[in-house]
């Protein structure tokens, strides 16, 4: 049978737990923050970004390119690396395969275009699309990825996000569009449906859905289309996407 632990050892675990929990949110934080402006940000700026002395950020970034998680260019600049990105390939894969019967679903009972995106760094990157027949039709291609405060896929999944999260994206925007997008997340919290109305793009409408997967994804499913055609098939999009929501996918 153990002894009692030592409570000065039994101290310095928790510290170093909670230390390594520290250095693990700092990582995550860093590449969110590369991820929303790709090739884009140098050590200043992600300093600043994290709130991080530049020696702590350095040493963090430099730890980061060690395992592949990220790369800098020549002029300083990070990008996600391959090691990273291959495994949000893959996990974007198994996303893709097990929701494409909801997409054909909803594309069929709509007739427009359906796209598919997943909550990464802080936007919604899109992951599969099933294009409308419609000569005049909403195209988003595959690989880009959206802000949270615009697209209707994105205010679907920052109505997901808790309290703090949800204020750490509004503190971005000037103070008339976060008070608007906070009315808006109260009401998508209450519905389960966003709209985008000629936001994103002017001449494109669109209303989406999004909810956590099993494995902890926040995944959307949206419905752009032309403005004029949105408002005459808004309730057809709208009961769609609810029965969308019921899907054994999220669950899978």
């Amino acid at each position: 049978m153990e002894g009692p632990q030592n409570p000065e050892h039994a101290g310095t675990t928790r510290s170093g737990r909670d230390d390594g929990i520290q250095v693990l949110r700092r990582a995550a934080c860093a590449l969110d923050e590369i991820a929303t402006a790709p090739g884009q940000l140098r050590l200043v700026d992600l300093c600043g970004r994290l709130g991080l002395a530049k020696s702590t950020a350095r040493r963090l970034l430099v730890g980061l390119v060690e395992v592949g998680f990220a790369t800098v260019d020549g002029d300083g600049r990070f990008s996600l690396g391959e090691r990273l990105i291959g495994l949000s390939n893959a996990d974007a894969g198994t996303i893709t395969a097990t929701f494409a019967p909801v997409l054909q679903q909803v594309a069929d009972a709509t007739g427009e275009t359906v796209d598919l995106s997943v909550l990464r760094g802080g936007q919604m990157w899109f992951i599969d699309q099933i294009e409308s027949a419609h000569r005049l039709r909403a195209v988003s291609a595959v690989g880009v990825r959206f802000p949270l405060s615009a697209a209707a896929n994105g205010k679907a999944a920052l109505a997901l996000l808790d309290d703090a999260a949800a204020a750490a994206v509004l503190a971005k925007l000037d103070d008339a569009q976060a008070q608007r997008l906070r009315s808006e997340i109260a009401e998508i919290r209450s519905t389960g449906i966003a709209f985008d109305h000629d936001e994103h793009t002017v001449g494109i409408s669109a209303a989406g859905i999004a909810k956590r997967t099993a494995g902890g994804n926040i995944v959307a499913i949206s419905v752009p289309t032309p403005t004029d055609r949105f408002h005459v098939n808004r309730e057809r999009i709208v009961v769609a996407l609810r029965q969308a929501l019921t899907s054994a996918a999220w669950r899978g």
